[in-house]
């Protein structure tokens, strides 16, 4: 026995003397799985992101769209929150006006003052022709406008705006007063789906575009006094939003995917004529869209009355507006 104790005493020696360094190292090395590793560099917890409502899609929700999106994305990032809150534009004022601000805002043009977001990087996104990156947001979806033909064989009562462009462009065709009369409708995608879906008398309607013009361009952008870390995180969320994974999934909402290179299919056929419309759009700055509003509006209003200078400054404030 003290022979074969002298031998692994022995044994042990060699062993601990002659042992490869590599082994030594490994053994000191974690055995957390590097999967389920956190990187110590990036942005943990919640980020609130406010969806400002002024559009909607053709079908379905925008908010509920962005939602399943943060949480596919919370998936590939775990420790890392995405908090979708969706508002029409008066709530949006009242939390603000209660000092309630969110790390980054989804909005379209027109809802937002450009002082309110911090500058953003480029992503280079290859974008469908017509449409820009903002040095303060990015867009990444957008819906339009259409003219619905009540009787498309031809029968009914024609009654036209007096000026169709005035009606494409602020939504002067959304007049429940004269819906029921009229045989022409100028409106948005989602008033001219809803009517089609649910109104009587609008079942056998058809679409047709009116042009390649949209103001209803979704944008995201960053509080200005959001940090450093959490900026990190919007950003690679909204090139997230902007793959071509995510921007096919629009199709189901019948919204528009800003990238060149995704090639979607309405979820109505109805839809064909107007995606084929908009392959290349016409659109506003976001943020000169949303000073001059209000006095497009007016302008507008007085306008459809017969007012022709009226006509002329919507007309000239409009061209400013447009990119």
């Amino acid at each position: 026995m003290k022979i074969l104790r002298t031998v692994l005493c022995a044994a042990m020696i060699c062993f601990l003397l002659f042992t490869p360094a590599k082994l030594v190292q490994g053994a000191q090395k974690s055995y957390v799985d590097p999967r389920f590793e956190r990187d110590p560099d990036r942005y943990t917890g919640s980020i609130v992101l406010y969806h400002i409502v002024r559009h909607r899609p053709y079908a379905g929700s925008l908010t509920q769209w962005l939602k399943r999106r943060a949480e596919a994305y919370e998936k590939k990032h775990k420790g890392t929150y995405i908090e979708i809150e969706g508002m029409d534009e008066k709530t949006f004022a009242e939390r603000l006006e209660g000092g309630r601000r969110p790390d980054a805002y989804s909005f379209f043009s027109g809802s937002l003052y450009a002082d309110r977001l911090q500058s953003v990087p480029d992503l280079s996104i290859p974008l469908r022709d017509g449409l820009f990156q903002d040095d303060r947001c990015v867009p990444y979806c957008f819906s339009g406008y259409c003219k619905l033909l009540k009787h498309p064989d031809g029968t009914g009562e024609k009654r036209y705006y007096a000026d169709e462009i005035l009606a494409a462009r602020l939504s002067a065709g959304e007049n429940t007063a004269s819906e029921e009369k009229a045989d022409v409708l100028f409106l948005d995608l989602r008033r001219a789906g809803d009517l089609i879906r649910y109104k009587d008398g609008f079942a056998l309607s058809t679409i047709e575009p009116i042009d390649s013009f949209t103001d209803a361009v979704c944008w995201i952008g960053v509080d200005r006094e959001t940090d450093a870390a959490k900026t990190a995180v919007i950003l690679d969320f909204t090139a997230f939003l902007l793959t071509q994974e995510s921007q096919q999934t629009l199709d189901a909402l019948g919204l528009f995917s800003v990238r060149s290179d995704v090639r979607q299919t309405p979820p109505d056929p109805i839809l064909k004529p107007i995606y084929k419309a908009y392959q290349k759009i016409e659109t506003v700055d976001p943020f000169l869209w949303q000073q001059n509003y209000d006095a497009l509006c007016d302008d507008a209003a007085r306008s459809r009355k017969g007012d022709a200078e009226a006509h002329t400054m919507f007309t000239n404030r409009l061209r400013e507006c447009c990119r």
